[in-house]
């Protein structure tokens, strides 16, 4: 049995491929949202975005049902900067619902607390440094 494991093991090395190791941590963004309606039923949405799709494409999305007066959720991520967008879907319908000008009626927010005033933020204020570990932001919506 010794001597087989010993040929895998030679295989492996010879060829080149690589055994995986799962010891490495993930690195995570904890985003943490106050400041939200405590209407029940309703949803808080949370994107995550690379620069390339900022507020098109997310890279990630996760929903979290709103209890008590904050919401965490925890995103996988390769290290690297990232942006955060979130809102709370008031009426369940799954989308951001607008005023007829285009601003919100529903609570949101983006990643360092930017507060747009004419137009969404730029990727730039909004990004954070995510690298080896955990890093937590907190985002209180605007109402």
């Amino acid at each position: 049995m010794l001597k087989f494991l010993i040929s895998i093991a030679l295989v492996f090395s010879l060829f080149g491929i690589a055994i995986p190791d799962n010891t490495k941590a993930q690195d995570n963004l904890q985003v943490e949202i106050l400041g939200f309606d405590t209407k029940p039923n309703t949803k808080i949405m949370v994107s995550v975005f690379a620069e390339k799709g900022f507020l098109k494409e997310p890279i990630q999305s996760k929903s979290i049902k709103v209890t008590g007066d904050k919401a965490l959720i925890l995103f996988d991520l390769p290290a690297g900067e990232y942006a955060v967008s979130t809102y709370q879907d008031l009426n369940s319908n799954g989308k951001m619902d607008r005023h007829f000008y285009g601003a919100p009626k529903e609570p949101y927010g983006f990643s360092n607390n930017i507060k747009p005033t004419i137009g969404p933020p730029d990727y730039e204020e909004c990004k954070v440094k995510v690298s080896e570990g955990k890093k937590t932001i907190s985002i209180t919506l605007i109402n």
